[in-house]
């Protein structure tokens, strides 16, 4: 029995003194690699954990590396992206070049498929051509809060959106209304997509019940045309590829657009809910271009809003729609403010912290406040609520556009308000699940306006006791 404890101790201590001496050099390596480049390293467990692979650099403590970063005046910090050498944009300088293209290209987040060569072709014209398709659906959730509205009930407006913007994504891909049986298979598609789990849909799987070929119907508002249209025209898109490109941007947008329309929408209602003032300012810039119970709106009229685009802006800088957005060094970049010693290798990642960014009172003072009115005046190169890249982009004016309608219907005939009792959570926007928890209670404008006039008599009435009597007829 004495001899096997002694085999297992000294088995147990040759690993041990094996693990350690090729962890050791291995972590020496890799703390010296961002030294050696003449680069400040992070320090501490985390950072050196992410030095390992299959550990990855979480968005959520990119604001205290780029604080570190900034107190020790450093452009760039250095870490690592599950064992991969990857540099923290502290630096508005460096942010500029690593989005600019210019020694730095998109990291494939694709899983190995092709990046899209039609970025531009659902722009902001493209948007407009469906915009009636669009308000329809839109003018469909506002009439459903009407019952909830008249009850004064609380919802979860995360829901309600995805619900809207699913429908509005389907309704506008295929250029046709869609039967509430399928609209709810392509919500489990794309629900599916969404999730990334082991289950998650792959691209053939996904169109193979939703062809997009062309079937014989006449439509000009549908994405499937303005896509097949765009890859006819290009001369980059082989004939033989066109189909599938059109898939793949197909994929992107309608798993792109959904949940980050119900997060934009939920955020900008949680903000006007917390902030009466702000919401009745909005109400009243509103009231001014739209009739209360306006089913349809025009561009022309959405034009004519400024402060609405405002507290969309606002909304965006707060919560982000990506909050960090990752490129590839193609060539060497020399970090400025190193006197040239601080280089940062081709293949080496280079993160920008779009959240830290935009929390930056250097660039937005006291940016945990809501401030409309902080845009545009404020509107700097720090400013990227959408990222960077072709899934972003493909859907941004899309997202906005809905968000835009959707807030403009209802805030023109609701009100928006915290339950005390009911409060829900609030939006984390480094934690996308955390908008499905936010909780508000929609109410008619009326019923909203006779309460707080009733409540005001009776401060009236309290505060004068000598002819309480004579007005008490006034309240129920």
């Amino acid at each position: 029995m004495g001899s096997y404890v002694t085999w297992t101790l000294e088995a147990l201590a040759f690993a041990i003194f094996v693990v350690f001496a090729a962890v050791v050099p291995y972590a020496r390596r890799k703390l010296d690699y961002w030294t050696r480049r003449g680069l400040l390293a992070a320090a501490g467990y985390r950072s050196f954990a992410s030095t390992l692979p299959g550990v990855r650099l979480q968005d959520r403590s990119l604001p205290g590396h780029r604080n570190d970063a900034k107190a020790a005046g450093a452009a760039v910090m250095g870490l690592y992206d599950a064992g991969r050498p990857t540099a923290l944009a502290c630096d508005i300088q460096v942010v500029a070049a690593a989005m600019a293209n210019d020694g730095f290209a998109e990291v494939d987040t694709r899983g190995g498929q092709e990046m899209s060569l039609l970025p531009s072709a659902v722009d902001a014209g493209a948007v407009i051509t469906v915009l009636p398709t669009m308000g329809v659906c839109v003018a469909e959730l506002i009439t459903s809060l009407e019952a909830v509205a008249n009850r004064r009930l609380t919802i979860m407006p995360w829901t309600e959106v995805k619900k809207c913007a699913t429908t509005v994504v389907a309704t506008c891909v295929y250029g046709q209304p869609m039967i509430d049986s399928r609209i709810k298979a392509f919500a489990e598609q794309c629900d599916k997509a969404l999730s990334g789990g082991s289950g998650r849909p792959t691209l053939t799987d996904y169109f193979s019940s939703y062809d997009l070929s062309s079937d014989g119907r006449v439509s000009t508002s549908d994405f499937k045309k303005i896509l097949r249209s765009a890859a006819a025209d290009s001369d980059k898109i082989d004939a033989d590829v066109a189909d599938k490109q059109v898939r793949l941007d197909m994929f992107e947008f309608v798993t792109g657009t959904i949940e980050q329309t119900a997060a934009l929408v939920t955020g900008a209602l949680y903000e006007l809910a917390n902030d009466q003032d702000i919401q009745n300012h909005l109400r009243e810039h509103l009231d001014g271009v739209l009739s209360e119970h306006q089913e349809q709106v025009t561009i022309d009229q959405l034009d004519r809003l400024p402060y609405l685009d405002n507290v969309l802006k606002e909304t965006l800088r707060k919560y982000p729609l990506a909050t960090a957005v990752r490129r590839v060094a193609t060539k060497p970049y020399v970090v400025p403010g190193t006197g040239g010693r601080g280089t940062i290798e081709p293949d080496s990642l280079i993160v920008v912290p779009v959240h830290a960014l935009h929390h930056d009172a250097e660039h937005f003072p006291e940016p945990e406040k809501f401030q409309p009115q902080r845009f545009p005046g404020q509107l700097s190169s720090a400013y990227m609520p959408h990222g960077s890249g072709p899934q972003s982009y493909i859907g941004k004016h899309f997202v906005e556009l809905e968000a835009k309608l959707v807030l403009a219907m209802l805030v023109s005939r609701y009100e928006v308000i915290v339950d005390s009792t009911k409060p829900g959570t609030s939006p984390d926007p480094l934690e996308p699940r955390s908008f499905g928890g936010v909780r508000m209670t929609i109410a008619n404008r009326s019923g909203v306006r006779e309460s707080t006039m009733c409540a005001s008599l009776r401060r009236f009435h309290m505060g004068d006791n000598e002819n309480a009597g004579d007005r008490k007829f006034l309240f129920f």
